[in-house]
């Protein structure tokens, strides 16, 4: 039993007491006095003592006005208790609701104890709040949740869309401003040894559209230093030094989900993305990442453990370039696992692999130039606001065609497109 229910229990305990009380009093009142100055006893009876005079009791119609006074007075009593036993009978109340309206409570001790005073109504927040809670449960299975309005919100399902798992709704934007360096070292001769410091700025914009499509366009803009340099001698003597830097390759596409998370069944959502060469191959001698021009499809899965996300994403890019350098196709895997730590942060594990065929150089293919390159990703993201997104995430190169390692800082902010 809460605190509101035991001061109401007691309530009705006074109100009981008051009553009886109230009713001992009124009949002590009409109850005959002795008659003065005589007595009445027997055999005391001379006419000097029973004179109509010397008597003390009320009369007819005094009588009756009290006995309406008391009347009203139960009834009163009566319903203060009726009232008070609807409200425990009613149920449990909220313990939240009670602290929060502790007013509430000492209005109606008071009331309890003034039977003239009209009833306090009960609080419209407190059962507002009981409502909403003893509302319809979730109809979802284990395991699942709805992505309401407030859910949106949540850093897991951010980080979700900014990692291209989820699309924004339709009539919203999303603009995600990016920083990221990563190093590479690779063995070019017996002799030499080359690394690359690469540096890339990138704004990349989502748009929802109808028909849960999704509208994706990408910028960068790269900045690479190579550095050469000769192992053989002792120490090792720096060869070149060079830096090159120019606007990269715009990147749009388009993605949609098909399939909604139903039991076993996941999340399904495909996309397709086409760079345009709009970057140069290189600058000042050095090899920039830019001038492809690569047509991509990828299909992902999505299944959720709240506040678990697992993730799969498979893909095949088609290298469409002609020119001096043809890279060579790619097939493409993703493995991922997302967990909401709390409403406003998500942390990430996400595993990449890409097997690659073999380089073609003025359309000549050089053996042994494919293979495989796996980067393992961690990642943490936070709303720091209601619409912006936070996110940290760095990458360890597993094979020798991978980055050494690389960090990646981005922003996400999201707003409300009108008209879509």
């Amino acid at each position: 039993m809460n605190i509101k229910n035991g001061r109401e229990i007691i309530g009705i305990v006074v109100l009981a007491l008051v009553a009886t009380y109230v009713v001992l009093l009124v009949g002590a009142i009409t109850t005959p006095g002795n008659t003065t100055p005589g007595d009445t006893t027997p055999g005391n009876t001379t006419p000097g003592n029973t004179a109509p005079g010397n008597t003390n009791e009320p009369s007819a119609q005094q009588l009756q006005d009290q006995i309406q006074q008391r009347d009203v007075i139960i009834r009163k009593l009566a319903r203060r208790i009726d009232e008070l036993d609807r409200r425990i009978g009613a149920g449990p109340l909220d313990p939240a609701g009670a602290k929060a309206e502790p007013e509430s409570a000492e209005h109606t001790q008071v009331t309890a104890v003034d039977p003239d005073q009209p009833p306090q109504p009960v609080s419209q927040k407190a059962v507002a709040r009981s409502s909403k809670r003893e509302g319809n449960p979730s109809q979802t299975a284990p395991g699942q949740f709805e992505v309401s309005e407030d859910d949106a919100e949540r850093a897991l399902e951010r980080t979700l869309t900014a990692t291209g798992n989820l699309l924004v709704p339709s009539g919203v934007a999303e603009v995600e401003p990016q920083f990221s360096y990563t190093r590479r070292e690779t063995p070019t001769l017996v002799l030499f040894r080359q690394a690359r410091n690469e540096y890339n700025w990138a704004l990349s914009t989502r748009l929802g559209l109808p028909w849960e499509t999704q509208f994706e366009l990408s910028l960068p803009y790269n900045l690479v230093q190579r550095q050469v340099t000769n192992s053989f001698v002792s120490p090792i003597q720096e060869v070149s030094n060079r830096w090159g830097n120019s606007l990269g390759d715009v990147t749009i596409g388009v993605a949609k989900t098909f399939v909604h998370e139903s039991g076993w069944i996941p999340d399904l959502l495909g996309r397709i993305t086409y760079e345009i060469p709009t970057g140069p191959e290189s600058n000042n001698q050095v090899v920039l990442p830019s001038h492809m021009e690569n047509l991509g499809l990828s299909a992902t899965a999505v299944k959720r453990q709240d506040p678990l996300v697992f993730t799969a994403t498979a893909g095949y890019t088609k290298s469409l370039r002609t020119g001096t350098l043809d890279p060579g196709d790619q097939i493409k895997f993703q493995l991922g696992a997302f967990l909401g730590t709390s409403p406003e942060t998500t942390l990430r594990s996400v595993l990449q692999q890409s097997f690659f065929d073999d380089t073609r150089i003025n359309n000549v293919r050089t053996p042994g130039s494919g293979g495989v390159l796996s980067i393992l990703n961690f990642g943490g993201s936070s709303i720091i606001y209601k619409n912006i997104l936070v996110d940290l995430q760095v990458g360890l190169g597993l094979t020798d065609a991978a980055p050494k390692y690389s960090v990646m800082l981005s922003s996400t902010y999201r707003f409300g497109v009108p008209g879509i």
